[in-house]
């Protein structure tokens, strides 16, 4: 699958600095894209050995991310300011941070020197999501060097993360690394066999990692709404639960070129709606007006028969509607056994993708790997190239 891969890393940013006097500032590109209500700090944790020791080196730093999806008409909203986490920011960090709120083509570079410095939300300026060089070009003057550590936003071609490697040397940071290593250790050297459970709502979002594993895996665990599609392609009645129609004859050759046992549910936790304590139903006796929305028991027990026999898990992809506690079943239930299996040395588990660690819960602290990354995790398991790890690359010409 995906070749271990040597970046330029902070041993290399830290040369770096030594060598060159004039190395002032450091751009440091985050992901601080923090739930509404900023309960969860993890990706401001995840950013901070990387910030304090540009610190420690004697440089300032400039921290650039996104935050939510504002449009070009939202830059005057502020509940898509950047401003609003400013201080949790602080918080985490331990130091003072200074947010600038006005437009980078309204500052003057040079007057951005304070230790930490907060620049406004990315997705103010169309020029990020369209990988504009003269945007990467002016978000560049803020910086001498610059640092990408955020993984979960290198896998698309915006200026904050591709175009601007083009005008600062570019290194990665400690969490990026930490992700593509911790990553790599697994797809790049598998230990047989291999399970992977793939759950989520949409066939569609996952094809090309469902792709790549069924010719990877010994076993493909295929959950979550998603499994309702490969079941209606198998000639099921689903009743009302999810089924992309769009995506029946992708799902029925995905089973035919598989290499991997593909395990589909074999019964469904089902209701008239989510509000309705579900019934255990076999696949083939769904009842009419019934949507599934977890996996079974007996699905249960053969997913855990897999585990068991299995020395590397990959897991991506809710199991079912675990955000309701009468669906949340399966996940506590699967999650609890995987960190068991994972603290008796008997199983490496990496699990990824925000919903997937939501819906186990505590338990991820007894896994191998677990990386925040969704849409990113997925490509990078799948085979893809990342146009922001490819620029980070040793080999790069830089």
């Amino acid at each position: 699958m995906r070749r271990q891969l040597a970046l330029r890393d902070f041993e290399d940013f830290k040369k770096f600095v030594s060598e060159n006097d004039n190395v002032n500032r450091c751009i440091v590109r985050a992901d601080l894209n923090l739930p509404s209500d900023v309960a969860d700090l993890s990706r401001v944790y995840a950013v901070k050995d990387t910030v304090l020791d540009v610190i420690n080196l004697g440089l300032n730093v400039v921290l650039i991310s996104h935050y939510k999806r504002p449009s070009i008409d939202d830059v005057a909203n502020p509940k898509y300011s950047l401003k609003n986490i400013a201080n949790k920011i602080a918080e985490v960090l331990g130091c003072e941070v200074y947010f600038e709120g006005a437009s980078i083509f309204n500052i003057n570079p040079e007057a951005v020197n304070s230790k930490i410095t907060l620049m406004e939300n990315l997705r103010f300026y169309e020029g990020e999501t369209t990988n504009d060089k003269k945007f990467a070009q002016r978000l560049a003057e803020f910086g001498d060097v610059y640092i990408n550590d955020a993984f979960s936003v290198s896998h698309r071609e915006h200026a904050s993360v591709c175009a601007i490697t083009e005008y600062l040397p570019p290194f990665a940071g400690y969490s990026l690394q930490r992700e593509v290593d911790g990553i790599s250790s697994v797809t790049s050297n598998i230990i047989r066999p291999f399970a992977a459970i793939i759950g989520g709502s949409k066939v569609s979002s996952k094809m090309e990692v469902l792709n790549q594993i069924s010719k990877t895996a010994d076993y493909l665990i295929v959950a979550g709404a998603m499994a309702n599609t490969f079941l209606a392609a198998n000639g099921i009645n689903m009743q009302d639960s999810l089924i992309e129609r769009d995506y029946l004859e992708t799902a029925r050759r995905i089973m035919r070129e598989s290499k991997s046992e593909i395990i589909l549910p074999i019964d469904f936790l089902a209701s008239k709606n989510l509000n309705k304590d579900g019934e255990n139903y076999d696949y083939t006796a769904i009842p009419p007006g019934f949507s599934c929305f977890d996996i079974g028991g007996k699905t249960i027990e053969r997913i855990i028969e897999i585990i068991e026999k299995s020395k590397t898990l990959l897991w991506n992809g809710a199991l079912g509607a675990f955000e309701f506690s009468n669906f949340d079943r399966s996940s506590k239930i699967l999650a609890e056994y995987i960190a068991k299996e994972t603290k008796n040395n008997k199983l490496i588990s990496v699990i990824g993708g925000g919903e997937t660690i939501a819906s186990i819960g505590d338990y991820k602290k007894d896994t191998t790997f677990v990386s925040t990354a969704g849409g990113a995790f997925l490509e990078f398991v799948a085979g893809n190239r990342l146009p922001g790890i490819e620029a980070l690359l040793k080999t790069s010409s830089h």
